[in-house]
This record gives structure tokens, C-alpha cells and sequence, in this order.
């Protein structure tokens, strides 16, 4: 009878050891699999490169990763500049101006001058407005280029011209972590 309870306790002690053998090892499985997501996400949040911004206009702010952003950033901002350059009247001309120029690469700023100084006297001159109602917004990420068409209403005293149809492309490029414009040109239509 002895010898019956020796074994089946030897039995017993086999099998649990066996149960906590095999619990130890799934536990030092689930333990490494653990350490390697653990792992994985602390070097996302390491290595996240995100930008956040919140554009000129906009309620939400924007995260994007790469050096110019997504597609919807893009776009925005050269609707921001768009805005900057042609919805103007004749008491703001100059401070939308300036604030557009603000806004360019170094350098780019030059060859836009004389454009706008041509603009704003135009406006000032006869006490006249512009507004740029933009009908299509075309945007390539990978090159940085925002293409923007729509109709641009122009007014000079208390007469109204009929709307003319305008095609800009702005090149939009990154220097000292910020975003600026590199080009700003009116494309002529075929």
C-alpha cells in the first residue's frame, strides 16, 4: 500500500512539475514578445520624425512626416498664399504683400517683388479690390508643387470687371525646418 502511494505521488509530483515546466516556458515566451512590441514602439516613438503645424486659416493642426508634407498641408498653404497675393483692396495691399514675401525661400523674393509692386499700384491707384475664387487645387507631394486655377474678380472703383481665369503654380520647398515658396508663377493658358 506504501508502495502504491510512493509511486502515485511521484506521479503527481511529475505532473505538476511538468505543469509549471511548461506555464514557466509560455510565461518566458509571452514575456519575449512583450519586450519585442515594447521594443518596436519605443523605437517608433524614438525615430518619429512627425511636423505639427497649424497653417495660416486652419482650425486643426496637421501632422504629416517627410520634409513638406502631405498633400492637404500643401494644399492649404498655397491657398494661404494664394489669399496673401490676390484678395486684396487698396488698404491692404502692401501688408499682404509683405506678409507673402515673408513666406519665401531666401532669394525667391526677389523675382516677385516688382509682380507685386505692379499689383498694389494697380489696386491703390483706382481704389480697386481683387478676390481669387480658386476652382481646382492640383497638389504633387513628391516635387512640391501646388497648382492652383480658379477665376480672379477684379474691381476698381465702383465698377466691376468680368471675372478672368487664372492658372498659378507655386514650388514649395523646406530650408531651416520651415516651409516656404521657392516659386510663384502665373501659368499662362494654352
Amino acid at each position: 500500500m506504501e508502495l502504491k502511494l510512493r509511486s502515485a505521488g511521484n506521479r503527481n509530483m511529475a505532473v505538476a512539475i511538468l505543469v509549471l515546466l511548461v506555464i514557466s516556458i509560455l510565461a518566458l515566451a509571452l514575456c519575449w514578445r512583450i519586450y519585442g512590441d515594447n521594443r518596436a514602439l519605443m523605437n517608433q516613438l524614438v525615430n518619429n520624425r512627425q511636423t505639427i503645424v497649424i497653417p495660416y486659416g486652419a482650425d486643426t493642426p496637421f501632422s504629416f512626416t517627410g520634409e513638406r508634407g502631405d498633400a492637404r498641408y500643401l494644399r492649404l498653404m498655397a491657398l494661404a498664399w494664394m489669399n496673401l497675393r490676390l484678395n486684396i483692396s487698396d488698404s491692404n495691399a502692401d501688408a499682404s504683400h509683405e506678409m507673402l514675401l515673408a513666406g519665401a525661400c531666401d532669394g525667391a523674393e526677389k523675382s516677385l517683388k516688382g509682380v507685386l509692386a505692379d499689383e498694389a499700384s494697380r489696386v491703390k491707384g483706382n481704389s480697386g479690390g481683387s478676390v481669387f475664387y480658386p476652382n481646382d487645387v492640383s497638389v504633387w507631394t513628391d516635387r512640391g508643387i501646388v497648382d492652383v486655377s480658379g477665376d480672379l474678380q477684379l474691381s476698381y472703383g465702383l465698377h466691376d470687371a468680368k471675372p478672368v481665369k487664372k492658372h498659378y503654380r507655386l514650388r514649395t520647398d523646406t530650408r531651416n525646418n520651415r516651409l516656404c515658396w521657392s516659386a510663384f508663377l502665373e501659368v499662362p493658358d494654352a
